[in-house]
């Protein structure tokens, strides 16, 4: 599978380029994805769809044309669907920490979040083998940065935030052991 990020200044046609390419990658017989990922999506007036792609309702590929969709994710949906439960126990092991509850929550929501959910959805494509090419129509220049900056800032926060929490553990595990009902979880 090959992976194609359109990125650049706002206003240049990064978005008509990324469907140009789409369109004629999949005339040629590539199964071809074209992903927005711009938090402002034109994907859809790109195509000449009403209405946008996903209504609110979804952000499922869109098939257009023989082997070509098109996706506008829906970050705010995504960030729901996938984040909630892991947001909710970051928060709660960050408010071990002495936290307040308003600060725990806030620290639980990582930069680039936006950026991770479509980075789930290429992961799931290519594990399923569903496209040969998927294009991503990126956000203006910054923005993309944080994209591909992605794994580093994910990396930071697990060495910072839950080698935290491992501290913590290692420090309060033999009391949890001895007086609470259950045994605390091994490092």
């Amino acid at each position: 599978m090959r992976i194609l990020l359109f990125s650049g200044k706002g206003g240049v046609g990064k978005t008509s380029i990324a469907a140009a390419t789409g369109v004629r990658l999949a005339q040629l017989g590539h199964r071809t994805l074209v992903m927005s990922v711009d938090p402002a999506h034109s994907l859809g007036d790109a195509f000449d769809l009403e209405g946008g792609l996903f209504h609110g309702d979804t952000s499922d590929p869109k098939p257009l044309a023989p082997n070509l969709s098109i996706q506008e994710v829906n970050i705010q949906r995504e960030i729901k669907r996938h984040w909630n439960e892991i947001a909710t126990y970051i928060t709660s092991v960050l408010r071990t920490t002495g936290l307040g509850d308003v600060e725990a929550e806030e620290m639980a929501i990582f930069p680039g979040m936006e950026e991770l959910s479509a980075m789930m959805y290429v992961n799931q494509y290519r594990r399923e083998n569903r496209f040969d090419v998927i294009i991503l129509d990126c956000a203006p220049t910054a923005e993309s940065l944080r994209f591909v900056s992605l794994p580093t800032t994910l990396d930071w926060y697990i060495k910072h935030v839950f080698n935290l929490q491992r501290n913590v553990m290692k420090a309060v595990r033999p009391i949890v052991n001895k007086l609470g009902p259950i045994e605390a979880p091994p490092d």
